[in-house]
């Protein structure tokens, strides 16, 4: 059951990364067989691709963006890879000696990059794509308390404060930006973020 999850999620995780990938990209793995060799072809062969939107898109942010944001850009990406190593490191560590641990390390590699991917396209576009918001305002409802109910949405949806000191360092980089360029509200962006986080922390 634990190889079916990570599978599907890595298949789920890359959905915006498909959208982006030319068409005549062909898998190279066996997409029908649930074996962990194949799942951690599969695996790799998906984050590949994905990090490979993410470069691009960086690079894409680095030109968009005004000289000040692309240097505070270029420090939150470095901040971003050391936490998306260590964080995935645990989680490989945590399924250790189990065989799937590669396939829970690989699902997170590419969870966290898509999650950094959308973040990079938002700040090009204006355009927050990780469903966040529309998931807060579907839980607030439409009553006449919504304003305080999208509130505890969203804190319910981000979950628990996360204490990992590369992550803090991370989002008050990343939030930080988002609320000079997209006005995003400094709390709600980071309740957003752990939001994107592999499910199995």
């Amino acid at each position: 059951m634990i190889k079916l999850k990570a599978f599907f999620g890595l298949v789920a995780s890359a959905s915006l990364a498909a959208l982006l990938v030319p068409a005549h990209a062909q898998e190279a793995c066996n997409p029908d067989s649930f074996s962990n060799p194949d799942m951690i072809i599969c695996g790799q062969q998906t984050f590949e691709k994905v990090d490979a939107v993410l470069n691009e898109q960086y690079k894409k942010a680095l030109v968009s963006l005004a000289p000040t944001d692309k240097k505070q850009l270029t420090d939150v990406q470095k901040k971003w890879v050391r936490f998306k190593e260590a964080y995935c490191e645990d989680i490989y560590q945590s399924a250790l000696p189990g065989a799937e641990a590669p396939i829970e390390k690989l699902g997170c590699l590419v969870q966290t990059t898509n999650a950094r991917l959308g973040e990079l396209v938002a700040l090009q576009t204006g355009m927050m794509i990780d469903g966040f918001y529309k998931a807060a305002s579907a839980m607030a409802g439409a009553g006449e308390n919504r304003e305080k109910e999208m509130v505890a949405s969203m804190e319910r949806l981000g979950g628990a404060e996360l204490d990992d000191p590369l992550f803090k360092q991370y989002a008050s980089g990343h939030c930080e930006m988002s609320e000079r360029v997209l006005r995003e509200d400094l709390v709600y962006c980071t309740a957003r973020m752990r939001f994107q986080l592999p499910l199995n922390r």
